[in-house]
């Protein structure tokens, strides 16, 4: 069977409120005032895309800035649980961002309760494997994920994406897949140079 060509939108949702600020659990954290802004300003900058398909994270703050493509265009947001951000630790973490940046170093580091790189960078291609699956016949997605999640799904097909990328990653940022009908490639997003196809 011959695939056809496939692109996906990864988005890295909007600006959430920051963890441990209000009453919301982390899954639940909403957008801030400036996220929704921003979340619409991206919806807006995709109208000139045609789209197939939208997939979210079950995560508020992913679901929030999808939730805007999807009002704009009348499409359903499908959403699969292993967009789920990669959780560090079920913890709360004083010194996060030592232990996030000891988590890119060694790929099998997991404390207690949460997800290495490695199993979260399986679970990212798994996914486009199921969406690939999903969409035979090509087209484009827009799909609704996290910034941990979404370095690493760049990482398995450029091993320069690392801890720095990841944190220098902005809310929202868009990156571009298209699989070919034999491999992944990455087209273009924040730190990437575009590979123009003559496809908006």
């Amino acid at each position: 069977m011959t695939l056809a060509p496939l692109d996906v939108l990864l988005v890295r949702h909007a600006e959430p409120v920051a963890p441990y600020t209000t009453d919301h659990a982390d899954d639940d954290r909403p957008l801030t005032d400036a996220g929704r802004a921003a979340a619409a300003e991206l919806a807006a900058e995709l109208d000139g895309y045609e789209l197939t398909a939208l997939y979210s994270s079950p995560y508020a703050r992913a679901a929030e800035t999808i939730a805007v493509v999807a009002k704009r265009r009348g499409l359903p947001v499908q959403t699969l649980d292993d967009l789920r951000e990669r959780r560090l630790s079920v913890e709360r973490l004083d010194d996060w961002r030592v232990s996030l940046e000891a988590a890119w170093t060694d790929a099998e580091l997991a404390v207690p309760g949460g997800e290495s790189g490695r199993d979260a960078q399986r679970r990212a291609i798994g996914i486009l494997d199921l969406l690939r699956a999903r969409h035979p016949d090509g087209g484009r997605l827009v799909v609704g994920c996290h910034g941990n999640l979404i370095s690493l799904m760049l990482q398995a097909f450029d091993p320069a994406v690392d801890f720095a990328f990841h944190m220098g990653m902005p809310m929202p940022a868009l990156y571009r897949l298209t699989h070919d009908g034999l491999r992944w490639r990455i087209m273009g997003g924040h730190g990437f140079t575009p590979v123009d196809d003559g496809d908006a």
